[in-house]
């Protein structure tokens, strides 16, 4: 596979683990809004605060259900980057597979010219000696 294409797979897994950490962070930063909004209620609660129970009970829904459907796209996000790293891997190999077929294509060639380059040689220290016993 060329380099090039291997670039852009290694760019998308990139991207893919950058969702996944925006996600994470988006997750995060929920947890803590539910967590001030769970201590609004306990110090409403306990002032006396008169407060619907109905809108409490939906205000913590609205935030587990965001986390529960954030936690949904993280799963999809690693599946995705989990992919992504398998194409990616299989990239490589088949790269160095044809990095060591060049390697040994080239070592062919060179053996293939040393030995016809040898052969010449010997054509000619063949040749002069030959022609030296024809003068003698």
């Amino acid at each position: 596979m060329r380099l090039d294409q291997e670039e852009k797979l290694k760019n998308d897994l990139a991207r893919r683990v950058q969702k996944r950490q925006a996600i994470l962070d988006k997750m995060e930063r929920l947890k803590e809004d539910l967590e001030t909004y769970s201590g609004w209620v306990q110090e409403g609660l306990i002032n006396g605060r008169r407060m619907d129970y109905r809108e409490i009970d939906q205000g913590k829904k609205y935030y587990r259900k965001h986390i529960q459907d954030l936690k949904h796209a993280l799963r999809q996000a690693e599946a995705e980057i989990e992919h992504a790293k398998a194409i990616l891997i299989e990239a490589m190999k088949e790269r160095k597979v044809m990095e060591k077929l060049k390697e040994n294509d080239f070592q062919n060639y060179i053996e293939a010219f040393n030995i016809a380059d040898a052969k010449v040689i010997e054509e000619i220290v063949n040749y002069k000696n030959n022609k030296k016993d024809g003068d003698e």
